[in-house]
């Protein structure tokens, strides 16, 4: 996945069109998307989403979180059409997603196919319990952040300065989340951009987010579609590149060293190459 595309669970005319989109991803959202009043609506509109649906898009479904008392009515909504993935919003800890994980396990149709994202940087404490992520159970396929919510926590006026870039809390808040998603061996997906008419500044944050590790980003706009699709595709240089560092290191000597194009090259390398390879 390159762009994972939020739509409001209750608006079926958007989620039609998110369908029809190039996004890679939609997330239909029954959370910050959806007004109290219309929670039950948004169940009744993803049933009837999935009535209709006859695409093979990677669907994904933010539950309330689980500090509310609206998430347990959401998974039972929601298990019998496993989705392809549950995204958790405001997780606390590890303990969030494994019991998410336990509700999958327990339905035969979704324990098949349906994986969790963790939204792990709402609440401060999210951030201090970025370790237990790790282990936390074997449906866990990925973890994302996000500021605008933690901005509120901290009780802040705003997240970023004037020339647009993340106070520092925030700039730690996405560098724990890189760090625990790889601490954890799952992809890291960036947040949203929320100026979505800056599609220059959409790409100058897509293009530092993949150089520093991230495989994907959440969108939420359809006009930011294809400037992040564009982003997160390796290029055929970076293809072949990839291709021949695992060719010289797996056909050296040692096994762990080569050269390359008159450059040393090992394990890291070899890794990253692997890594960019599995994004075909």
């Amino acid at each position: 996945m390159r762009s994972l595309l939020f739509v409001p669970a209750d608006d079926a005319k958007k989620q039609q069109k998110a369908l029809a989109s190039a996004a890679d991803a939609i997330i239909l959202d029954m959370e910050d998307s959806v007004a109290a009043a219309n929670k039950i609506k948004a169940r009744q509109t993803i049933a009837e989403f999935y009535r209709q649906l006859s695409s093979d898009k990677i669907i994904i479904i933010r539950i309330n979180a689980l500090d509310t008392d609206l998430w347990q009515a959401d998974m039972q909504a929601i298990l019998t059409h496993a989705p392809d993935y549950i995204l958790i919003p405001k997780a606390r800890s590890g303990a969030d997603v494994t019991t998410i994980n336990e509700l999958i396990k327990s339905n035969p149709k979704a324990a098949i196919k349906t994986q969790i994202i963790a939204l792990v940087t709402e609440l401060p404490e999210s951030i201090f319990n970025i370790a237990s992520f790790k282990n936390s159970g074997d449906a866990l396929a990925g973890l994302t952040w996000g500021a605008e919510d933690l901005s509120a926590e901290i009780g802040a006026q705003t997240n970023k300065d004037k020339n647009g870039v993340y106070f520092p809390v925030y700039q730690m808040a996405r560098s724990f989340c890189l760090l625990g998603a790889a601490h954890a061996e799952v992809p890291a997906i960036d947040s949203v951009f929320t100026n979505f008419k800056d599609l220059e500044g959409l790409k100058a944050e897509a293009e530092r987010a993949r150089i520093e590790g991230f495989r994907s980003k959440m969108l939420i706009h359809p006009c930011q579609i294809a400037t992040v699709n564009e982003v997160f595709k390796p290029s055929e240089a970076e293809i072949n590149h990839a291709k021949r560092v695992i060719e010289a290191i797996e056909n050296s000597a040692s096994g762990g060293v080569a050269q390359l194009n008159g450059e040393m090259i090992d394990q890291p390398h070899y890794k990253r190459a692997l890594n960019l390879i599995k994004q075909l």
